[in-house]
């Protein structure tokens, strides 16, 4: 298990979030206060304000991002995005929507913040062995906020201090540090220890609803059995005897035995090819600085391509994919290779390819779009960017090639109206409104654009 913890130390941990810097983004999910008659109903149908819960755990997930603290790769984000959408796919009904991301973070540990944010540490998925294993600990933090854990919390506070409440729940996000075990463990007050307990219970119902969640997505409930046994075997390892996944999920042997009497015959369901491995390998490929540990095929192409070997990654990744067309990781490598090699023409190649087999793919055509920004084909370019923008209408990441694209173009008006759509998804809607408002003054926009971004500004303003 030394491979997990190899180069680890380089990357952005939790200690540099600044905890006092979400104090008053917790705090202020804490502090409202509720008559008897108005007390919140609790579970997913909760009266409780569901966009202020959106809010506050927005708020949190931008400090981290603004902190480089999560992962933006585009391929690694989708995968992570799709395993959690399969465990969604079998809810009956959702009220609000769920964001899966990665934290630029060794140590071994997972979270869900308020209003649907669940973040997986790299650390945790390198410790799994397979996608049924990861995904038992995303379907456990998928229940968290379905069974709104996080509100109950809330509503515990009105006999518990909000100081209390709020060391601790600033202990379960700051769970990558040594201060977050400090904050969780540090005080004797029976009040606390009670607030300890209370969350221990979470666990439990977590695990019921989370493995019943696995299992109905046809993913291996053993998974979550297999799993909790890994987590036991690294807390006996002196290397990694502090797993911070541990000091807020406290693994017991009831909690194992339970998961396994849960266990359904014959309930994994094969959806399409694993890429589990894979994923894996891109992963530490991605936040590596050095030679990537371990083997396979791929992972030592990639551990080339990081050591500027390019021309011997090119040979096993064109093999690779030669041997297996349809598979995106490889074809994803490959290409991005050649053009590490200046091969804009055989990569281009690759990506059409790809395309043929899955057509719009976004992540492809993104790669393709930049391809031909760089070999000055802009009008090529602006062919895929505005089929992009028809079929991804809510995805930021298409947007913000747009901007570049339209401003290379020198298509000034085209850039705002795109800069302005970026904005509005990212969530500045104040900035979005003042950009649509410039692009609406303007005498050159035709009718139909007038009329999107009038319904647009409704919306915002609403």
């Amino acid at each position: 298990m030394s491979r997990l913890i190899i180069h680890f130390e380089r990357w952005p941990s939790f200690r540099f979030l600044g905890v006092i810097a979400l104090f008053g983004v917790i705090l202020g999910f804490i502090t409202p206060s509720y008559s008897d008659e108005e007390l919140p109903q609790l579970g997913e149908h909760s009266s409780v304000n569901i966009d202020h819960e959106v809010n506050l755990g927005k708020g949190i997930y931008d400090q981290l991002l603004a902190r480089g603290l999560i992962e933006t790769n585009l391929l690694l984000n989708r995968y992570i995005n799709d395993l959690g959408e399969r465990l969604l796919s079998t809810l009956d009904s959702r009220v609000r929507d769920y964001h899966f991301f990665i934290v630029r973070d060794g140590s071994i540990n997972a979270f869900a913040l308020p209003g649907g944010y669940i973040g997986i540490n790299a650390g945790l998925i390198l410790s799994a062995r397979t996608q049924h294993q990861l995904a038992s600990v995303m379907a456990h933090e998928i229940a968290h906020v379905r069974l709104r854990h996080g509100v109950k919390l809330m509503e515990k506070s009105r006999s518990t201090s909000n100081t209390m409440l709020l060391t601790i729940l600033a202990g379960l996000l700051a769970g990558g540090t040594e201060l977050g075990a400090a904050l969780v463990y540090g005080g004797t007050a029976g009040g606390q220890q009670a607030m300890i307990n209370y969350t221990r219970e979470f666990e439990y119902e977590a695990d019921r609803m989370g493995i019943n969640l696995l299992q109905s997505a046809g993913f291996d409930g053993r998974g979550m059995v297999e799993f909790f046994q890994i987590l036991g075997k690294l807390s006996g390892n002196s290397d990694l005897g502090s797993i911070e996944y541990l000091r807020t999920h406290p693994v017991s042997d009831n909690r194992v035995s339970e998961a396994e009497s849960r266990l359904l015959p014959n309930s994994v369901d094969s959806v399409g090819p694993d890429y589990f491995l894979l994923f894996q390998d891109y992963l530490m490929y991605i936040l590596n600085d050095g030679v990537l540990p371990g083997s396979g095929q791929f992972r030592r192409a990639l551990s080339k391509m990081k050591a500027g070997e390019e021309d011997t990654a090119s040979k096993t990744l064109q093999k690779l994919y030669h041997g297996q067309s349809d598979n995106f990781w490889y074809g994803i490598a490959y290409a991005e290779n050649l053009q590490m090699l200046d091969r804009k023409e055989k990569a281009e190649e690759v990506y059409r390819q790809l395309l043929e087999i899955y057509p719009d793919d976004y992540i492809i055509s993104l790669q393709l779009l930049r391809l031909l920004k760089d070999s000055k084909r802009l009008d090529q370019a602006l062919v895929i960017g505005r089929r992009l923008e028809n079929r991804y209408s809510s995805n930021k990441a298409v947007f913000f090639e747009l901007v570049d694209l339209y401003h290379l173009l020198d298509k000034s008006l085209m850039e705002m109206l795109a800069q302005a759509d970026y904005h509005r998804l990212s969530g500045s809607p104040d900035l979005a409104i003042k950009l649509y408002s410039k692009v609406l003054d303007s005498p050159d926009i035709d009718l139909a654009t007038e009329s999107r971004i009038r319904e647009k500004l409704a919306e915002l303003r609403r």
